[in-house]
Order: C-alpha cells, then structure tokens, then sequence
C-alpha cells in the first residue's frame, strides 16, 4: 500500500511530496503538470467505474486551472441597451481559467486563419474588454455545469453588453454603431488590430 500527502505553495512552482510505502517514507518534489498526471493515472486505476469525458471540438488546449477555446465565425444575438442585434459574430479563441466550477477570468482575441500555435492573434473585437484582452464578466453567471466549460463562457458571451463604447477594431467607437454594421454586413477582418502575438506566445 501506497500513501501520498503533497504541499503546494502559491510562491513555489513545485509540489512537494511526502511518500510512504510500507514502512518506508520518501520525499520528492514534482511540477504541478507532472502531479496532475500522476493523478489522472491514479484515478484511472480505481475500482469505480465513470462515463467517459468527451471534451467540445472546440477545446484546442487546456491545463491545469484552464481551458483554450475556440470559436470560428458565426450569426449570434447580441444584445445591448435593451436592442437585440442579429450579428457576424468574428473567428475568436478565448482562454478561459476557472477552478472546474466557476470562471475566474477570461482572455479573449480573434483570429483571421487558424494556424495551430502560429496563429496570429487580434484584438478582440467586441465590447465589454478590459486591459490585457481580458472579458469584463460584470455579473454574468459564472458556473460551470457537467464540466462543461464552453457552455458556460457561451452564456457568458450571451449576456448584454454594458460598454457603450469600445476601441477593439478600427473605424468603430460606439456599440450602436457597430452592431448596426455587423447587422447588415460580413464581419471586416481587414479592420482588425494585429497584436504582433501568436497563440503559442500567450502565458496563462
């Protein structure tokens, strides 16, 4: 029989581990990457049987404490000061840190072709973003339901915009206005701001 008592620490990137066999204790220091895998292959030897986690076609990458998504271009409602708009909604990759059961934070940006790693990043052209890319969440329902990750930053997505005004594209400076466009033409991608970062270069 094996027992195994680990320490984190919000100031060092390893975790320490405390191993008994028998009568035998050991210590150890491991990643966190390393020590969730270790888990995953322990719970994957367990006598309790689980239904299989089928993760959204969606999900390019994920790791521990977050989940990268992707989103091709696409018609969505969107709505804002009480006026729904029926929008072209842009290529968008968000990546979204939660704890399994609530969003903590969201980066988002668009994308005009989709590389891989090498995929050239936007910023992103909707309302309601905060410095550094990040999705202003406000008082939007942050829970996550049967791990589903992506159905919950969709309903996110989903809730009005509260910003009247925004400068995540060029030519657009008012949510109105921009709505309005979109409502009535494809989204321009030759209006969007390069952000001289491809996917492989964003830190989480």
């Amino acid at each position: 029989m094996k027992e195994v008592i680990m320490r984190f620490s919000n100031v060092h990137p390893d975790v320490e581990l405390c191993i008994k066999r028998n009568k035998k204790i050991i210590f150890k220091k491991l990643s966190i990457d390393e020590v969730m895998m270790l888990i995953n292959q322990c719970a994957s030897q367990t006598i309790f049987s689980r239904k299989v986690n089928l993760l959204s076609q969606n999900i390019i990458g994920m790791g521990p404490g977050y989940t990268v998504i992707k989103q091709e271009g696409h018609i969505q409602y969107v709505t804002f000061n009480t006026t729904t708009y029926k929008i072209d909604f842009p290529n968008s990759i968000y990546v979204v840190k939660h704890d399994g059961k609530k969003i903590k934070s969201i980066q988002n940006y668009c994308y005009k072709k989709y590389e891989g790693g090498n995929t050239e990043l936007y910023d992103y052209a909707m309302p309601n973003v905060l410095q550094g890319n990040m999705l202003c969440i406000g008082s939007a329902d942050r829970t996550i339901r049967n791990n589903d990750v992506e159905g919950a930053l969709n309903k996110i997505i989903a809730t009005p915009y509260s910003h009247a005004t925004f400068n995540g594209i060029n030519g657009f400076s008012t949510t109105v206005a921009y709505f309005e466009y979109l409502e009535a033409n494809p989204f321009p991608y030759k209006l969007l701001r390069k952000l001289n970062k491809k996917l492989k270069d964003i830190e989480v």
